[in-house]
C-alpha cells in the first residue's frame, strides 16, 4: 500500500531563493533516483512564501525508510538546516486510500 508523508515548515526570509532551488533539486533526485518514490510534490502557502508543505509518496513504508538514507537527502537536511526558521509544524504519516488523476 502506498505511504504518504507530508511535512510543513517555513524558510528564514533571506533564504527562499536558494531554498527554492535546493528542494526543487531535491524533489526532482528523489522521483528519478528513488525507485520507490511515487511523488514529491512542494507547495507554499498563498499567504505566506516562507511556508511548504511537502507531500511524499512512496509505494511503501521501507521505502521512505531508503529515502530517508539516500545520501543526497542526508547533504539536502545538513545544507538547509540553518534555512529553516524553527521546527516543523506538522510531520505526518498517511497509508495512501484513493489517489484519481488525470
Amino acid at each position: 500500500m502506498p505511504y504518504t508523508v507530508t511535512a510543513i515548515l517555513r524558510v528564514k526570509k533571506r533564504y527562499l531563493k536558494e531554498f527554492n532551488r535546493r528542494i526543487r533539486r531535491h524533489a526532482k533526485n528523489s522521483v528519478t533516483r528513488e525507485p520507490g518514490c511515487i511523488s514529491f510534490e512542494v507547495s507554499v502557502a498563498s499567504s505566506d512564501p516562507q511556508k511548504f508543505l511537502l507531500y511524499e509518496v512512496y509505494v511503501d513504508e521501507e521505502a521512505f525508510k531508503v529515502h530517508t538514507e539516500m545520501p543526497f537527502m542526508i547533504k539536502h537536511l545538513k545544507e538547509t538546516a540553518t534555512m529553516m526558521d524553527g521546527d516543523l509544524d506538522l510531520l505526518a504519516f498517511w497509508d495512501r486510500a484513493i489517489a484519481p488523476s488525470k
